[in-house]
């Protein structure tokens, strides 16, 4: 629109404003500018949450029945300790979630200067309506979305909406409509900053209209869960089945052999909380913990638990471009003078080129040195650094040649000019677009001097300054005048100018993108950009840093136009998307979670936050907006892309020990159900196999030490040299015949100790349970090298790994001696101290069980197929 239609559109006068009355009137009508005042689940409410999952309810169902049935007031006490610290640890996580919001009202204005009937008056932002006439001044936060009607050299940055790196120059003429949000030169957006100049403009939206509070109304929505936690919510469900189950069955069976009915169900009972892994949910918050702190050590601070495994199953990651592949920092990238083309460092000192050069960068500019670094728009800081670079002191610079006057930039002039004076002689210096300055020039400074410009020069400058522009850079042209007097008209100062030179800036792109997206493409992930950036600079980066490679550029324009259900049809052509709208972010994180991707999302401004919260995975950046932050699962706190690679290589070790410690677990458990289960059908007549203490003990043991010491094996080698594991099922129908076949062996060698014990040694029934009950425990130590064995590829891991699974399993066993030889052991577990007739027997029938699972392994990995992506 038009300012006129602007006006008529939103009935306000560009002089007087909105009176008192009508302004209140809307108010009421549109409801105060603020983001909503939903303030999330309460403190209690987040705590309540913890205990949704299946297997929460599973373990504080066991705790009952081992308190109140059994009389196991320890077991008991263990796996409420269990249930609480997981509660605990996951209403820290999610209770820092909760700030996002908050964070999100932060970047409201507090107040804001609004002329109503025709008088300037400071309010109140959250009180401003549509059609409200505000006036913003360099470094005031924008309160609302704005249309511009008057400027005087206004500029915004706008880099944390909408991704572009250099300020933006805002203009009252109207953009075609359908415009990119970064190309809506005659809007200023909530919760950006006036950078340079001064605006009127007329509130157009407020509140939950504006686009930042369409972002707050996508970061209220339910953030999925991870895969982790979708998987366990399945063991849950499936091991809640399988107790029931179990203790049915037994029950049953006892019932038809003419057993007390209270005797069976006790038995039944404790064969179900047997069947019950009461260490799962600890060894996976330690396994997840050890993982947070080696991530920590490497600068990645986890926020959601879970988070850390979801990030190594990542198949695609979708990256910002500004502040994460680039520094969020406008340099000069080269410096073309007149023979010459170099970085700003390698320029001669000692050539006129290079002094002329570093002169009218440091004089036209209104950038500044102070204490806590360099203070002013960002190009002219990058002005001001190339400078110094080429061996000049600005300071030293400008008092030789101190500013009279200035002709201030504005976007139809598109120039800059600065006036100056030493030892009786004028000096203009200029900057501005190539084209234009050098439309005004008639010399260039050559290596002797001042050369004429002519015809061929000019096609020179102009198609290298295409050529810097088609590699991403936004160029700028430097010149000067001398003279004894100028003229008092600006069209008569920047007459007759020398071209100095011509200079090339971007964002500079960080050293680690490259090697790191290289080392994403060998695991097999696919690595994206997205940006609110221009076409040119997103093809440009992309090619540097390697993502580009065959694949294709999206436009914003054309991916407004689409759904993610036809984005997600070809979302494999395109390795890069241009001049992106915040929201439209979320629709390639969609698109690719439609594939069956598990998708990471990295960024650090408020136009990432939704996609961050729609991801699998959310990564922000350290240096990034809170809100990006408080979105997220995850922060870089060094803003490093190769902290990504390492964070998933990380990931994929803690998954890959988690489904070692889930299989052991319930191998172990189906052992004991399976020696219970068997030995109460045929040798029931002799009396329980196990007693359901000793039930107990076992989980206890096993699901302790060697357990967590499986959760905290390091990476093994070569884990990011595979493509990711697109296998999320952990407990797939092949799988669990595996972990019951396993089960089944470990149960055998128990058994076959009670037939040896009982029939060819002929030992007294005691005896031979304890002896059943020492086996079990035995084989179950043992069985963790053959499980880890599985993951690895061998049974040992190296030092670092057999020193902690070594200590694990030897204080398990010391632990378990001292029920069975101790007199209090054998008091709490009715065990009697075994000969030393019994400890061959049990060795092998362990060392059998032990060959007979790693063959059966071999066989399992020998027909396994290789993954490809």
């Amino acid at each position: 629109m038009t300012v006129a239609e602007v006006l008529k559109a939103l009935d306000t006068d560009p002089v007087e404003g909105l009176s008192a009355g009508e302004a209140a009137r809307r108010l009421v009508e549109r409801g105060p500018n603020t983001l909503g005042n939903d303030r999330g689940p309460s403190r209690l409410g987040l705590l309540a949450h913890q205990f949704r999952d299946v297997l929460i309810w599973v373990l504080l169902a066991a705790a009952l029945i081992s308190g109140l049935l059994l009389q196991e007031w320890i077991d008991a006490g263990v796996i409420l300790a269990i249930v609480i610290v997981n509660a605990v640890l996951g209403y820290i996580q999610e209770a820092r979630a909760e700030d996002a919001l908050a964070r999100l009202r932060e970047l409201s204005a507090p107040e804001a200067v609004v002329v109503r009937s025709g008088t300037e008056r400071r309010i109140a932002s959250a009180d401003l309506v549509p059609g409200d006439l505000i006036v913003l001044e360099v470094g005031d936060r924008v309160p609302a979305d704005c249309r511009i009607i008057a400027e005087a050299h206004f500029e915004a940055e706008e880099s944390s909406l909408t991704g572009e790196s250099f300020a933006v120059t805002k203009q009252e003429d109207p953009v075609p409509a359908g415009s990119m949000l970064g190309d809506q030169c005659s809007m200023v957006f909530a919760g950006t900053a006036a950078s340079a100049g001064r605006a009127t403009a007329i509130v157009a939206n407020t509140g939950q209209a504006t686009q930042v509070g369409r972002i707050a109304g996508v970061l209220s929505k339910k953030e999925p869960p991870t895969p982790l936690q979708i998987e366990l919510d399945k063991v849950g469900r499936r091991l809640a089945v399988l107790a029931v189950a179990t203790a049915a069955v037994v029950f049953a069976t006892g019932m038809v052999r003419g057993k007390p009915a209270e005797a069976m169900f006790l038995t039944a009972v404790a064969l179900a909380v047997a069947a019950i892994p009461e260490g799962l949910a600890a060894v996976v918050t330690i396994t997840l913990s050890g993982g947070v702190q080696r991530m920590a050590a490497r600068n990645a601070i986890v926020r959601r638990l879970p988070s850390v495994e979801a990030l190594g199953s990542a198949s695609v990651i979708c990256t910002d471009k500004t502040g994460t592949l680039t520094r969020n920092e406008i340099r000069v990238q080269a410096v073309v003078l007149a023979g010459i083309e170099s970085a700003p460092a390698d320029l001669d000192p000692a050539d006129l080129r290079a002094l002329r050069f570093a002169r009218v960068a440091a004089l036209c500019n209104d950038a500044r040195m102070t204490p806590d670094g360099y203070l002013g728009d960002a190009t002219e800081v990058a002005l001001l650094m190339a400078a110094e670079e080429a061996g000049i002191r600005v300071e030293a610079e400008r008092a030789v040649f101190p500013r009279d006057d200035e002709i201030a930039f504005d976007s139809r002039r598109k120039r800059m000019t600065t006036l100056h004076t030493a030892g009786g002689r004028r000096l203009a210096a200029v900057k501005g677009a190539p084209e234009v300055v050098l439309d005004r020039c008639t010399t260039y400074e050559g290596p002797d001097g001042p050369l004429p410009v002519d015809d061929a020069f000019r096609e020179q400058v102009l198609a290298t300054a295409a050529r810097l522009a088609g590699t991403g850079l936004r160029t700028l042209a430097l010149a000067y005048r001398e003279s004894d007097s100028f003229p008092d008209d600006a069209d008569g100062i920047e007459a007759g100018l020398t071209m100095v030179a011509l200079v090339g800036m971007s964002d500079a792109v960080r050293p680690q993108a490259a090697p790191a997206v290289a080392a994403a493409h060998r695991a097999g992930i696919a690595v994206v950009m997205v940006t609110g950036d221009h076409d040119v600079t997103a093809r440009a980066v992309a090619a540097e840093v390697g993502i580009l490679g065959d694949h294709e550029v999206m436009p914003g324009h054309r991916l407004r136009e689409m759904t993610a259900e036809e984005l997600s049809a070809e979302v494999d052509r395109y390795r890069v998307y241009s001049r992106i709208d915040p929201l439209d972010k979320v629709k390639i994180v969609e698109a690719w979670q439609r594939r069956g991707e598990i998708v990471a999302m990295t960024g650090d401004g408020v136009n990432d936050a939704p996609a961050l919260r729609a991801a699998d995975i959310g990564v922000a950046m350290g240096s990034g907006t809170d809100v990006a932050k408080d979105a997220a699962d995850m922060v870089l706190a060094d803003d490093d892309f190769a902290s990504i690679v390492a964070a998933v290589r990380e990931g994929r070790s803690i998954f890959s020990n988690l489904k070692t410690v889930v299989y052991f677990l319930l191998s172990c458990n189906a052992s004991e159900v399976l020696t219970m289960f068997i030995g109460f059908l045929v040798f029931g007549a002799l009396g329980d196999p196990l007693l359901a203490v000793q039930l107990l003990w076992i989980n206890l043991i096993t699901d302790g030490l060697p357990a967590v010491a499986l959760g905290i094996d390091p990476p093994s080698p070569g884990s990011m040299e595979r493509p990711p594991d697109r296998s999320r099922d952990i407990l797939s129908g092949r799988r669990q015949l595996a972990l019951l076949r396993q089960g089944t062996i470990l149960a055998a060698a128990a058994l076959g100790s009670l037939v040896v014990g009982n029939y060819l040694m002929d030992l007294a029934w005691d005896v031979t349970r304890t002896m059943v009950f020492t086996t079990l425990v035995v084989v179950q130590l043992a069985h963790a090298y053959s499980v880890r064995a599985r993951a690895t590829g061998r049974i040992g891991g190296g030092p670092g790994r057999n020193r902690v699974l070594i200590v694990g399993v030897a204080t398990s066993g010391l632990l378990h001696l001292g029920v069975v030889y101790t007199p209090l052991g054998q008091t709490l577990f009715d065990t009697v101290g075994l000969p030393a007739v019994a400890w061959p027997v049990m060795l092998a029938v362990t060392a059998a069980s032990f060959l007979a699972v790693n063959l059966m392994n071999a066989a399992t990995a020998a027909r396994r197929p290789v993954s490809r992506r």
